[in-house]
Order: structure tokens, then sequence, then C-alpha cells
């Protein structure tokens, strides 16, 4: 008689993955699916279809550059790039408020205390220091919170701002000083519109990807007439131009698209705004060897980038 292995809880499955990223992010070289699969107690295809998951997920989403890892493999060698998961993930006092509500919300109607939710909710509610049936009340906060606030503020009173802010696309950390001239929401963010002081362009800035923001005594002109939180892709920007095949359709959603052609053999070419070659060589790498540079701008780099990531991998082998 065959005996059927249970299957692994989701729970399961998305701790060790959460435990591979974080050993492979650790490697520069990357690490082997083999060594991955010793290392957490399984066999290389459970490693391979974990990785898969990895894989899908943001892929296809317009958020992408929200999540918080990147992840490719490369043969049979595993590499991976943590954004978000630097410090241990940990609910805020606000964030376990705003699950409460909602969650609360899907329990309206029901007087059954020992339902799962109901259970779970009470749980959260006493790690935050609520008594069972207390009422929560809830304010929306429309102005970008506390950063919204001061840099709304700073608008106001004509002063200029000083910050920290993490670039995605060059994965980089640097000092900014700004003239504020519109905070707004788009998409669910909150982004300032201003005056990139240093380098003297217009700058649009996440909110949340900013850090040890403060007012300070420069001040700063008025803002221009008829300034836009949108966010708008710059055409006259660093671009690149990629033949890329029909499954790579996601790329249109999920990145900054100046323009696309479909091509009569199914494939896709598109115009892309680029900020830096590193973001520019991991979407190549997600795509995979199918994918063709066919123009750059000379500021980002040359035809030879794909080449020459290509050369690094097969250096870090060696």
């Amino acid at each position: 008689m065959t005996t059927r292995r249970r299957p692994e809880a989701v729970t399961t499955r998305i701790h060790r993955l959460l435990a591979m990223l974080r050993h492979a992010a650790d490697r520069p070289d990357g690490v082997t699916v083999a060594e991955l699969a010793a290392r957490f107690g399984v066999d290389e295809a459970t490693v391979g279809a974990d990785l898969a998951m990895a894989q899908m997920i943001g892929g296809d989403s317009p958020n992408y550059d929200d999540m918080p890892f990147d992840v490719f493999v490369d043969g049979d060698r595993v590499h991976a790039t943590l954004f978000s998961f630097q410090q241990a993930l940990r609910f805020s006092v606000d964030e376990g408020l705003a699950l409460l509500a909602s969650a609360d919300a899907l329990l309206a109607g029901s007087d059954d205390p020992s339902e799962p939710l109901a259970r779970a909710l009470r749980k959260v509610g006493s790690a935050l220091g609520l008594e069972d049936g207390e009422a929560i009340d809830v304010a929306v906060d429309p102005d970008g919170g506390e950063a919204g606030r001061l840099l709304q503020q700073a608008i106001e009173d004509r002063r200029r701002v000083r910050f920290t802010y993490w670039s995605y696309a060059r994965d980089v950390v640097s000092p900014r000083r700004v003239e504020p001239w519109r905070v707004g929401e788009d998409g669910g963010a909150w982004y300032l519109v201003g005056l990139d002081v240093d380098k003297a362009v217009e700058r649009r800035f996440r909110l949340d990807r900013m850090d040890a923001l403060t007012a300070i005594d420069e001040v700063a002109a008025a803002p221009p007439k008829g300034v836009s939180a949108d966010v708008e892709i710059p055409e006259a920007g660093p671009q690149a131009v990629l033949d890329l095949p029909a499954d790579a359709a996601w790329v249109l959603e999920a990145y900054p698209v100046v323009s696309s052609q479909p091509r009569p053999d199914g494939r896709i070419e598109v115009t892309l705004a680029v900020a830096g070659s590193s973001w520019l060589e991991r979407l190549l790498l997600r795509v995979g060897p199918s994918a063709r540079l066919v123009r750059i701008d000379p500021e980002i780099g040359d035809l030879d980038l794909l080449a020459g990531v290509a050369r690094r991998i097969l250096t870090r082998y060696a």
C-alpha cells in the first residue's frame, strides 16, 4: 500500500521560504539549490517549488517595486535581494488596530465567540491592551501621516527639507535637500513633488522611502503654479528599448513603460524609463535569456550591459 504524505501547511512553507531567502541574501555569490535542500531538510524539488512560489509573488503586479524581496535562479544557484526585510516584521500599534477594525467588520452580525476569527481578534486585542468588546474609533488620516504634515508645514513656511532617500531603481540610499512644492496621494502611496536642490531638477519622492526627515533653516522659493502630485513617467529621462518575448508581457504592467509595440511574431518592443543600470540588469535577469537590449542611453550603459551581467555571474562561479 502506498502511503500518501500529508500536504504541508501554508505557514510552514512560507516560514521556510523566508528563511531560505535570508540565507541566500546573506551570500553575495548566491547559494546552490542543493545547499538549501540540505540546510532546510527537504529535497531539491521542494526547494524548487518554494522558489517558484517566491518568483510568482508580485512579478506581474503594478506595485512590484513595493515587494520586500527579489529572487532569481541562475542554473542551480539562487540569488536573493532583501529590500524591506532588514528588520523583523512586527505589528505597530496602528497596524494592529487597523487589522482589528477591518477584521471586526467581517464578524458583523455574528454572535458566536468561538469562531476562529473571533478568537484570533481577542488575542490581538489583548496584545494591544484592549478589553474584550471594547470599541475601536477609527480616524482616517488624509494627510500622508506625520511626514506629510511636516512637509505641508514646510511648504506653508517656505522652508527647505532634508532627508535620506532609498531609490528602488538604483538600490541606493542618499541624502537629499529639497524645496517642497506639493504633497499628494497616488495609487495608495503618498508622494512629495519638489526641487532637488543639489541636482537642480524636479523630483517625486515616496514618503515611505524617506528617513530622518526634517525642515531646515533655508528659505525655499514659492512653488510653481499647477504642480501635480501625480506620478508621471519622465519621457525626457534616460531610456532603454527592449525586445521581449510574449510571455514577458507582465513587464508592461509592472514597470515604467513609456511606449510598447507588439510585433507580428508575438514579441514586444518596449521603451522603458530607466533610472540606473542595476535596475535594468535585475529586470533583464528576471525576463531571462530571451530578452534582447535594442537601444540604451549612453548615460545608463551600452548594448553590452547584459553580457556584462553574464560575465559577472560566470566569474562568481569560478
